[in-house]
C-alpha cells in the first residue's frame, strides 16, 4: 500500500511526496525526514494525519509485508502443490508446536502492553480466577488473529507451512475470512480440554480436527519439490 508525505520545505502545490512504500517511508524516518507533526497519508485514511500517530500503524505494514515476502518468496516456491495428502495428527502436532513458540514469543514481546491492563505473565497458586480473566481474553485474541490471518493469506500458520502443510476449504473455493474466522474460533476450544477436539485427527480417515468438521476444511500436505 502507498503512502505520501507533505513536504512543507517546497512550494505550496508542490508538497505531497510520494508514493512510497511502508520501507521507503521508514527509511525516511530513520534519516530524520519526518517529525512528530510531518503529516501523511494513504489510501483509507480520511484525511493527513501526523507522522507520530500513523508511525505505529506504518510499522505494522510493514512487518506483515515482509512475513508475507519471506513466505512467498522462500517458503512456497519450494512447495510442489500437485502432489498432496492428508496431514497426520503427529505431523500436525509438531506445527502445533512450533505456531505456540511463536505465541509465546510475541506474547512476551508485548509485555509492555498487556501489562498495563492487568495482564500478569505468571500464575501462581494464589492467583485468582478474576486476576486471570484479562491473561485469558488475551490469549484468546491472540491466538484468534494469528491463526485467522495466516490460514486467510498463507493457507495455513507459520507452523504448518514450515512443514508444507495448507489448510484448504472442502469446496475448493479460495478461503474466506468468515471460514477462517470459525476455524480459528473453533480451533482455540479444540486444543482446551487435553486437545480432545484435535485428537479427532488422528482416528477420522481424512484428518479432520473438530475445527475442520465445524468450517468444512481439510489439512492437506503438500511434498517440496
Amino acid at each position: 500500500m502507498d503512502w505520501y508525505y507533505i513536504d512543507s520545505s517546497k512550494p505550496e502545490g508542490k508538497r505531497r511526496n510520494g508514493p512510497w512504500s511502508p520501507r521507503q517511508m521508514l527509511l525516511f524516518a530513520e534519516q530524520g525526514a519526518f517529525v512528530p507533526e510531518t503529516l501523511v497519508w494513504r489510501d483509507g485514511f480520511d484525511g493527513w494525519r501526523p507522522w507520530g500517530i500513523a508511525e505505529p500503524e506504518l510499522k505494522t505494514q510493514f512487518q506483515t509485508e515482509t512475513v508475507k515476502q519471506v513466505v512467498e518468496e522462500e517458503i512456497l516456491p519450494n512447495i510442489d502443490a500437485s502432489k498432496t495428502e492428508y496431514a497426520g495428527f503427529l505431523i500436525r502436532l509438531c506445527a502445533f508446536s512450533i505456531d505456540a513458540v511463536i505465541l509465546q514469543l510475541i506474547f512476551v514481546l508485548l509485555t509492555p502492553i498487556h501489562a498495563s491492563f492487568g495482564i500478569i505473565s505468571e500464575v501462581t497458586p494464589q492467583t485468582t480466577v478474576a486476576e486471570l480473566m484479562p491473561t485469558m481474553l488475551f490469549a484468546f485474541c491472540l491466538i484468534f488473529f494469528y491463526n485467522s490471518f495466516f490460514v486467510k493469506n498463507f493457507s495455513g500458520t507459520l507452523g504448518k507451512i514450515v512443514f508444507g502443510l495448507a489448510v484448504v476449504r472442502h469446496s475448493g473455493k479460495p478461503m474466506t475470512w468468515s471460514c477462517a474466522f470459525l476455524r480459528a474460533f473453533i480451533a482455540f476450544f479444540s486444543s482446551s480440554f487435553f486437545g480432545a477436539g484435535c485428537l479427532i485427527a488422528a482416528f477420522d480417515i481424512e484428518k479432520r480436527a473438530l475445527h475442520d468438521f465445524m468450517a468444512d476444511t481439510r489439512v492437506l500436505k503438500l511434498q517440496r519439490t
